[in-house]
Formats: structure tokens, C-alpha cells, sequence
């Protein structure tokens, strides 16, 4: 059953309770307003017949001297008989003298007011008896005898069953009326989803991310709805193209040191081995070995099976130990140290320093001969920060956002061009940067200008602040100086 099918049922079973409410409600009060209305007539008709009683000197009732007249009125027929205390009929009206046997003979002696309803057995016609009594105005607790007034209740039933039948065809042309419109209704409520539901078929059927879900209507839970697929479908095409990068850019990684390998190999069979094959061999074989470290260690990360062994850190150490190695590859690049405090974090060393390393190499492998890499760390308030700036060949404004992401280069030519094959990366340094950074609960962020050079600065709690970052205002105003359209943290 769809969902449109249900949502009408449901619109119409909610009707339909609605009305059976009302119209059970409606019948109840009109037919109980009829049967009062009734009552209070055949009332007054007893407070008339009093006006024409009269006793005689022992207080008994005799005959009235004179007669009152009921006539069928528009709606009821009433009919009146005066008895004595002893059953005796004294008094009838005209229009119903030949059915005494109409009347209630249970309680002609009745001392309260008293009405009963039931069917006259001659031809079965259904009338209403009220009898009330009356009593001796000589002692008033005697009963000299009681008024019977009749009427019929034919023309009230006949009203009744009118009214039913027109409550209840009303109900049924609602209720198709309902159903009808209800279904077009929902029909209408749902044409978005079924344009979702359509626009994800043909995205299936065409293997294509880049379409997108049209609407033009209010900002209500269907916009959302829409907003939210719409951000999906991007963020899987994103993911779809970021994979499809990665197979080709992992192919090509690992193409390029296989093919110089089988080439070395070959030349070793014909030649004889040399020292600078084996030098290339060893080279591509290091390479590869990088390569496939790096993305075993993000796996993982991802998975979450790769652990932090957490103590206290002075990144100070770190940097001295990051500036010892990096002398054996920087080259004709210098590696300066700038502003240098102490500060300590809690973390992993061996993660916090292979951080290091990356932004250090990822400098120098950007920066021209003769160019200049600085490395900073020191204390600002509740953060370590560890920074590390080149004058290199900057990176264009709109990749910015995109440099910590999995096998990204700005230009897949330049790390060759910088510093030759060895120099030359996958894609994946950045990207590991990210990962250490935010398992130690910090940030980092880039700010760069073509030409001019590179800025890396990453933001670690300090271990020796006073307070916990997390919950102080200088973390909220530190994080103000990230810039937004950088702050793209979580892992793709």
C-alpha cells in the first residue's frame, strides 16, 4: 500500500469518526430538544384543563360546565382525559373518545407527575401519556383525581427517521467527497518526495552524482527534505570522484616505481648488476614502502584500530629532534627555527613528531633553492601552537580547502619539478597531518599567497593552561582566527 493510499484512508477514517461524532451528537440533542419541546407543550395543555376542573362542597371532582377544544395541530395531536380518584372517566376530548384504551390506566392514581410511551394495540400507533395528578382542594393531600394528556408520536418519529436519512446520506457524499479530495491532496503533499524518488532512479539508472533534486516551494519539511538529499548527492559525488582520484592516483604511485623497477631489472639481466640500478631499485622500493605505510596507517585511523599512546610532550624537544633529521634532504632549502618557547601537550611523540615532519617536508619540497622554511612552537593562552612557514610557491585560494583531503596536490607537476623524484609525494602527508591533529583534540589550517609562500599552523590544547580549552571564551576566540571556509576538519 503507498503512502499516498494511506494518508487518504486515514484523512477519510478521521472524517468519517468526525462525522459519525457529530452526527450521533446532532441526532441525540435534536431528537431530545424535540421530545422536551413535547413535553412542555402537553404541560401547558394540563395547566388549561386544570382552569376548567371544578369540585363540589365535599371537595370530589365533578363534570367541567364547560369544554376546551383540541384540535391535530402542525406537529402533534393531543388528546385529554379527566378521572376520578376511583378510575372513573369524568371528562374526554372529542378527538380521541373512541380509543379509551389508549390512555394509562397504571397510573391514574399516580401522586407525581408521571409519562410513559408505548404503541396503542389497536393500530399500533406510537403515543406519549402524561399524567398528572390532582388533589382535593378541601384536604390537599387527597387525591380527587388526574389529568391524562396523549399525544402521538408518529409525526415526531416520521421527523426522526427524515433526519436520519439525510445525516446519514450527507456522511456518505462527504465521505467520497473526502476520499477524493483527500487523495488529490496528498498526491499534491507528496509530488516532491516522488521527484526525489524519481531524480535518485534516474541518478541510479545514469550512474550520474551531479544531478540534483528542482523544488520551488515554501521553506517547510519538504525543503529540508530536498536541502538534505541535494547535500548527500554532493557530498557523494564528492566522495565518488575523491575515490575514483584515489584508485588513479594510487595506480599511478605505484605504476611509476614498478615500471622504473622492471626497467632496472631488465638492464641488470642484460648488464650485469650496477650500483646505480640498484640505487634507483632501493629508492622506488623506499617509496613504496612509504606509499603503502601511509595508507595502512590511515585505514586505521579510519578504523579506528590505531591507538594514541598519550603522555606529556614538550614540543620544543620534538622541533629540535624534526630539525636534526630534516638537514639530511632539505638541500639548498634553509630550515631556521623562529620563535621558540616551551610548551608542553598531552599526546603520542612519535604522531606529533611524524606531523612535524610532514609540514616541514611539505615545505621544502614547495620551496625553490635558496628558499627559507621556519619552524615555531610556543605557548598562546590555552593553545600550543606549532607553525611552520615557507617561501615557496604558494597554493592558490581555491584549493585551500581542499589540501588536507586524500591524494590532493595543488599540481600534480609540481613536487616533481621542486626537488626530483625522490621529493615527489602522493597526496597523502596533508591528509595525515589532519588525522594526528584531530586526534589530539586540536585544528590546523592553511594560509597561503602564490608567490610568496606557505603558512601551517596547527592548534593543540596546552597542556599547562590553567582551564580545559574546551570551556573557556579564548578557545571560542581562537578558533575565530580559522579561517571558515578552511575549517573542514572531519575526514571525507
Amino acid at each position: 500500500m503507498t503512502i499516498r493510499t494511506r494518508l487518504t484512508l486515514w484523512y477519510s477514517a478521521l472524517l468519517a469518526t468526525v462525522i459519525l461524532v457529530f452526527g450521533v451528537s446532532l441526532f441525540t440533542l435534536l431528537n431530545w430538544a424535540w421530545y422536551s419541546q413535547l413535553r412542555e407543550n402537553m404541560n401547558d395543555v394540563s395547566q388549561q384543563v386544570r382552569s376548567i376542573v371544578t369540585f363540589d362542597e365535599t371537595g370530589t371532582m365533578i363534570k367541567p360546565l364547560r369544554k376546551m377544544q383540541f384540535a391535530q395541530t402542525t406537529h402533534f395531536l393531543y388528546a385529554v382525559q379527566l378521572h376520578r380518584a376511583n378510575g372513573d372517566i369524568l371528562w374526554s376530548t372529542d378527538n380521541l373518545s373512541s380509543y379509551p384504551e389508549a390512555f394509562d390506566p397504571q397510573n391514574v392514581n399516580s401522586l407525581v407527575p408521571v409519562s410513559r410511551d408505548f404503541k396503542l394495540p389497536v393500530d399500533g400507533t406510537h403515543v406519549l401519556v402524561y399524567t398528572e395528578p390532582i388533589f382535593s382542594p378541601k384536604r390537599s393531600n387527597v387525591l380527587a383525581g388526574s389529568i391524562q394528556i396523549l399525544a402521538s408520536l408518529n409525526t415526531l418519529e416520521a421527523a426522526t427517521e427524515r433526519l436520519l436519512r439525510v445525516m446519514i446520506g450527507v456522511g456518505i457524499v462527504a465521505l467520497v467527497l473526502s476520499f477524493m479530495m483527500g487523495s488529490v491532496i496528498a498526491a499534491q503533499a507528496l509530488q516532491p518526495i516522488e521527484a526525489i524518488s524519481n531524480a535518485a532512479r534516474q541518478i541510479t539508472a545514469a550512474d550520474d552524482l551531479s544531478k540534483r533534486v528542482p523544488y520551488d516551494g515554501p521553506q517547510d519539511e519538504l525543503f529540508q527534505l530536498t536541502t538534505t538529499f541535494n547535500t548527500t548527492l554532493e557530498r557523494l559525488e564528492r566522495l565518488f570522484n575523491a575515490q575514483r582520484r584515489f584508485v588513479a592516483d594510487v595506480s599511478h604511485e605505484l605504476r611509476t616505481p614498478l615500471t622504473i623497477l622492471q626497467g632496472n631489472l631488465d638492464l641488470m639481466k642484460r648488464m650485469g648488476p650496477n650500483a646505480a640500478s640498484l640505487a634507483d631499485m632501493e629508492s622506488d622500493v623506499k617509496r613504496m614502502t612509504r606509499l603503502v605505510g601511509d595508507l595502512l596507517m590511515l585505514a586505521q585511523a579510519d578504523s579506528g584500530r590505531l591507538p594514541l599512546r598519550e603522555q606529556p610532550v614538550e614540543l620544543v624537544t620534538l622541533v629540535v629532534e624534526v630539525l636534526q633529521q630534516t638537514k639530511l634532504f632539505s638541500g639548498n632549502v634553509t630550515v631556521k627555527v623562529g620563535r621558540i618557547d616551551p610548551v608542553r601537550v598531552m599526546g603520542d611523540p612519535d604522531r606529533l613528531k611524524q606531523l612535524m615532519l610532514n609540514l616541514v617536508t611539505n615545505a621544502i619540497k614547495y620551496s625553490p633553492d635558496g628558499g627559507e622554511v621556519t619552524i615555531s612552537a610556543y605557548p598562546e593562552g590555552v593553545f600550543a601552537i606549532f607553525k611552520v612557514s615557507d617561501t615557496g610557491i604558494g597554493i592558490p585560494k581555491e584549493d585551500l580547502p581542499y589540501i588536507f583531503d586524500r591524494f590532493y596536490r595543488v599540481d600534480k607537476a609540481r613536487s616533481r619539478a621542486m626537488g626530483g623524484a625522490e621529493m615527489g609525494g602522493a597526496g597523502l602527508g596533508l591528509s595525515i597531518v589532519r588525522w594526528i591533529t584531530e586526534a589530539h583534540r586540536g585544528r590546523v589550517y592553511a594560509e597561503s599567497e602564490v608567490g610568496k609562500g606557505s603558512t601551517f599552523t596547527v592548534m593543540l590544547p596546552n597542556l599547562d593552561a590553567p582551564r580545559p580549552p574546551e570551556s573557556t571564551r579564548e578557545t571560542r576566540r581562537a578558533m575565530q582566527i580559522v579561517p571558515p571556509n578552511l575549517r573542514r576538519l572531519k575526514p571525507e
